[in-house]
C-alpha cells in the first residue's frame, strides 16, 4: 500500500514539470533572415563566407599535419 501512496505524488510532480515549459527565444519568420548578419551585399558576404568555410574545414587537417610533423621531430 505504501508503494501506491508514494508513486502518486511523483506522477503529479512529473506531469506538472512537463506542463511548465516556457520558451524564452523569439524567432521571426521573415524572408532573407534565416541566418544572422547582413547577406544582401554579396560583395561583402562572399569573402567572409569563404574565409569562414575554408578555416573551419581546413583547421582540422592543418592540426593533424602539425601533430604528425611534431611527432617526427621528437
Amino acid at each position: 500500500m505504501s508503494m501506491i501512496l508514494r508513486a502518486a505524488p511523483l506522477r503529479v510532480a512529473r506531469n506538472a514539470a512537463a506542463r511548465q515549459q516556457v520558451r524564452y527565444a523569439h524567432f521571426e519568420n521573415v524572408v532573407d533572415k534565416t541566418i544572422p548578419g547582413v547577406t544582401r551585399n554579396a560583395a561583402r558576404f562572399v569573402p567572409k563566407f569563404l574565409t569562414y568555410i575554408t578555416i573551419g574545414f581546413g583547421l582540422p587537417f592543418y592540426a593533424a599535419h602539425w601533430q604528425i610533423e611534431k611527432a617526427k621531430g621528437a
